[in-house]
């Protein structure tokens, strides 16, 4: 008959360190240690739950987007940041930026709820020349729409363009 320290033998169970533990020749005393549970650890106890969602399946927006709402705000902040501004290449860079990230924060304001919005901002120098400006998107027709404005004076034209994108 083998016993639970015999080389071969099988261990029941594998949390039964009485049965795999030898003591070491010579040794003062043994010490065992044991990793704990994430699951059972204090800090974890602690912490908030994710939360998981289900799809809500919801075809249609709570509210549409209102181009009507958004152009004036556009209209708005490309005037009172271009009025008067000559044409500086690498300022009108930094500007257009601005000016987008700007117009992008007013129109989340107004919470069109489900909607992706993409803000671009063009500004060019005005030389005696036509410019058109032109964007192709693919999108649902009956759900996603854009608000559009332009600004120009003696030196320089600007072009906001505001794209709202569904999220079903």
């Amino acid at each position: 008959m083998m016993t639970g320290r015999d080389l071969g033998a099988k261990v029941s169970s594998l949390f039964d360190v009485a049965a795999q533990h030898r003591p070491l020749k010579n040794a003062g005393s043994s010490v065992i240690s044991f990793a704990c549970d994430p699951r059972h650890d204090d800090d974890n106890m602690h912490k908030a739950k994710k939360v998981y969602y289900e799809n809500t399946y919801r075809l249609d927006p709570p509210a549409r987007f209102r181009a009507d709402k958004v152009k004036p705000i556009i209209e708005k902040v490309l005037e009172t940041h271009l009025e008067g501004k000559k044409y500086d290449p690498v300022e009108c860079s930094i500007l257009s930026k601005k000016l987008s990230d700007e117009i992008k924060q007013k129109v989340k304001e107004l919470d069109f709820k489900r909607y992706k919005l993409v803000c671009t901002v063009t500004i060019g120098q005005k030389h005696n020349q036509g410019v058109q400006i032109g964007s192709r998107y693919l999108w649902d027709a009956d759900r996603d729409n854009f608000a559009a404005a332009s600004f120009h004076n003696r030196h320089i034209f600007a072009d906001g363009s505001v794209y709202a994108l569904y999220y079903e």
